[in-house]
């Protein structure tokens, strides 16, 4: 958004008391530049998200909003899919309209959202969203109490490092910093594979019922 200049009204003075003083008003105008944000996701197979994009430098709402998908095939409400296509922000001066893909996807893919502004002579504009998705692998162990063990969240289709936290059986987060338990993150490989580890200690072990389950919880994109 881009500040032009300030309009400055003509002087105004009463014609019928010619010593009347003067006034004068000023009005900022100010330029403002369309453009369509797409907000990327990359989540986990099969998992429910939301995909949207942000149209802005906008006065009114939009004429018109739609989705469509790698084959530019028009989409519409129903069991796979949720279209929303926003209401008009003054605030902002934009509007965001969202597509909830329900149950996600098994692949990378990739959604248009097309809109149509009659104010910027512009008729189903359309920008790219990608949904990326990784896998997320684990295997179960048993285990002996008398030395340390490590279990490990393998992620795989990974487009940068994810952010990994582990929770414990009683489902409180883990942290690097208590005792007996050792977190490594991990980082994404050339294949885009990565490995978090958490190391838990003997005393852990011990305190554990005979069953104990963690959960690792991967955000990426």
């Amino acid at each position: 958004m881009e500040l032009v200049q300030i309009l400055h009204f003509p002087v105004v003075t009463s014609g019928e008391y010619a010593n009347s003083e003067a006034s004068s008003n000023t009005m900022t105008l100010t330029k403002l530049t369309f453009a369509v944000e797409a907000k990327h996701r990359e989540v986990e197979e099969a998992t429910t998200t939301v995909l949207s994009c942000v149209i802005s430098g906008i006065t009114e709402v939009l004429l018109a909003v739609s989705w469509t998908d790698s084959n530019d095939g028009a989409l519409t409400d129903g069991d796979d899919f949720t279209i929303v296509a926003g209401t008009y922000n003054p605030g902002t001066n934009s509007q965001t309209t969202t597509l909830t893909v329900t149950n996600g996807v098994s692949a990378d893919s990739t959604f248009s959202c097309k809109v149509s502004s009659t104010e910027w002579n512009k008729s189903d504009e359309k920008t790219s969203v990608t949904l990326n998705v990784y896998d997320v692998t684990f295997e179960d162990k048993a285990v002996s109490t008398e030395k340390e063990q490590t279990i490990t969240c393998t992620m795989t289709g990974l487009s940068e490092t994810a952010t990994v936290v582990w929770n414990n059986p009683t489902g409180s987060v883990i942290t690097s910093t208590q005792d007996d338990y050792t977190i490594d993150v991990g980082t994404k490989d050339d294949a885009g594979a990565q490995n978090s580890v958490l190391t838990i200690g003997t005393i852990k072990l011990a305190a554990l019922p005979t069953t104990g389950t963690f959960t690792c919880v991967v955000t990426s994109g």
